[in-house]
């Protein structure tokens, strides 16, 4: 096979469930197709730039295979999109990973997030002195709801308030929680992009994977997410520690790059082993041919 028929293979079979989501939420192909179009127009002006050639149109459109007038149409009229940031823009995980990781509302020397009151005149370590020290644009309130909405964080009897999860995880699919998985999966696929290349493959990014070759049975499936869960949350909360504490002061003018870990616990579904499409049309025919056929002995 060659490289050119691999990779669309491999791109269809990263597509699925990128499809999965826009049809479970109504979004049509002709949508989908209009984002495509766009997609390679700015993937096509990084390649270019990678090359070290001048941009223009009529080099775009030989990149990208999409004809001159299209290419036009596409560079004048950008997508109605809401735009991604680098940084992790919901305020309420903010608010929860500065709880854990900021002093003064973390407990010294043992490193826990504190119990706090929502609010009081006699003291700054408050749940609103939290948030507007962190993300002062964000109304406390509408903040903590959402915490609480996602039980992320809970109150006691006495009205205080202590986080149940580092993480935070919105319980509807909403706007952030879209940005959220677009991010995730961008930066994956990204780092997978940099390893393919032939310097990536010599010096790229860390990038590991874990198989049970032969499987996890059934029965010891629940312990394998408990064992996963706890020992990458605390690999995680060790980079968390590092990174905190190499931050550089927030009006420091040294250049920084965006970056960070991610990881994620996959499941292989029987669909992920997938019927191909000739096999799907051979089985419609079939399943015509078996209509016709009854309809004839019907009739007669």
């Amino acid at each position: 096979m060659s490289i050119k028929a691999c990779l669309l293979a491999a791109v269809r079979h990263m597509l699925i469930p990128i499809a999965r989501v826009l049809i479970r939420n109504g979004v049509p192909y002709g949508d989908f197709e209009e984002v495509a179009r766009h997609a390679f127009a700015k993937a096509g002006q990084s390649v270019i730039g990678e090359r070290g050639l001048q941009l223009t149109l009529s080099r775009l459109s030989l990149f990208t295979g999409l004809p001159r007038r299209e290419m036009r149409r596409v560079m004048e009229r950008p997508p109605q999109i809401t735009e991604i940031s680098l940084t992790d823009s919901n305020a309420a995980a903010r608010v929860l990973h500065a709880w854990h990781t900021k002093s003064p509302y973390v407990v010294v020397p043992i490193g826990v997030p504190m119990d706090l009151e929502y609010d009081a005149t006699d003291s700054n370590t408050t749940f609103v002195g939290l948030v507007k020290a962190h993300v002062p644009d964000a109304n406390p309130s509408d903040v903590l709801s959402e915490l609480i909405a996602s039980g992320s964080v809970k109150q006691d009897e006495r009205g205080f308030l202590h986080p149940t999860s580092r993480t935070f995880v919105t319980g509807e699919l909403s706007e952030d929680q879209i940005k959220y998985a677009a991010r995730a999966a961008r930066r994956f696929l990204d780092t997978l992009d940099v390893n393919l290349t032939k310097d990536g493959r010599r010096t790229g990014r860390f990038e590991r994977t874990v198989v049970a070759d032969k499987g996890v049975p059934v029965r010891c499936y629940a312990d394998f997410v408990a064992y996963v869960r706890s020992t990458m949350q605390q690999t995680l909360e060790d980079i968390d520690e590092w990174i905190t504490a190499n931050a550089l002061a927030t009006d420091s003018l040294e250049p920084v790059f965006w970056t960070g870990v991610g990881m994620y616990h996959w499941l292989e579904q029987e669909e992920d082993f997938e019927l191909s499409l000739k096999e799907l049309l051979l089985e419609e025919i079939n399943q015509g041919h078996s209509h016709e056929k009854d309809h004839r002995e019907a009739a007669h």
